[in-house]
């Protein structure tokens, strides 16, 4: 590859590493926060995508076409959709793990999370006899999520309509407490969202942009943007952690100047509107 990314990359260096460094803080400790290894698959989810956007940002050899030896290019959009799930990642994490207040808050939350991805287990009838074991462990683990909504005060306080949403493990996100959790305004943050999602869906935006940016340093520029959302998202996280985690607060007290470079970035993208 001739043409390299603009972006600096030492600042995203750093900011990645200072993720995995707070995530791993907590790794084999005891912690006043319930289910903490589900928080630590969060993090690691978001360290992962963050750290394969920082290798597709140095290009993409690909072996075809074999006609003319191949091609060079920077996947942007691939980049855009790594975004996009990175953002979902830390706003999940965010709304579960972080920003719970009570007990019941963080049961609720909890709960829903974990339903909302087994609930599609349900009613799975394996054609192997010998996957029937697992299939009635996981119908019971089910229930037990749900038994552990209904026995909340936040249920409680559903309508009727809402409690059935909620047993069938839907999750219902506001963008004011979206926008938060990103901590961007309304605006922006619905309207960065739908541009993201179009990567993933591919609208006529998406695939125009593609078409469009058909030269390294026009793809490259497409990738610089969506990095330094990724650093807002990365710093967020870091800070989210160093306010939840006394064991991650020392990480940081360790490191006062990534520590500074995190509330600089996650600064800047609270002063979007």
């Amino acid at each position: 590859m001739t043409q390299r990314s603009s972006i600096d990359r030492e600042p995203y260096l750093r900011l990645l590493d200072l993720c995995y460094e707070v995530a791993q803080s907590l790794k084999g400790t005891k912690s006043t926060v319930p289910h903490l290894a589900d928080c630590q698959q969060l993090a690691g989810k978001l360290f992962m995508h963050a750290a394969s956007i920082w290798w597709l940002a140095q290009g993409t050899r690909a072996p075809a076409p074999e006609s003319v030896g191949g091609a060079d290019f920077y996947d942007f959009p691939s980049v855009a959709v790594l975004t996009r799930v990175a953002l979902e990642t830390y706003l999940t994490l965010f709304e579960v793990f972080l920003e719970p207040e009570t007990r019941d808050e963080f049961e609720f939350n909890h709960a829903l999370w974990q339903l909302s991805g087994f609930v599609l287990r349900e009613g799975f009838v394996p054609s192997d006899p010998s996957l029937g074991e697992w299939a009635a462990r996981s119908e019971g683990e089910i229930e037990e999520m749900r038994s552990r909504l209904s026995t909340t005060q936040k249920y409680a306080s559903l309508s009727s309509r809402e409690k059935k949403a909620v047993l069938r493990g839907k999750r219902r996100r506001e963008w004011p407490a979206v926008a938060r959790a990103a901590g961007f305004g309304e605006e922006t943050i619905r309207r960065m969202y739908a541009y993201y999602s179009g990567y993933v869906h591919a609208d006529g935006l998406a695939g125009a942009q593609i078409m469009q940016a058909s030269t390294r340093q026009e793809q490259s520029r497409f990738i610089e943007g969506h990095m330094h959302l990724v650093m807002s998202i990365l710093a967020k996280m870091i800070l989210g952690y160093e306010a939840k985690f006394p064991e991650a607060r020392r990480i940081c007290e360790d490191r006062p100047a990534d520590c500074t470079l995190a509330q600089v970035y996650s600064g800047v993208a609270s002063r979007l509107p």
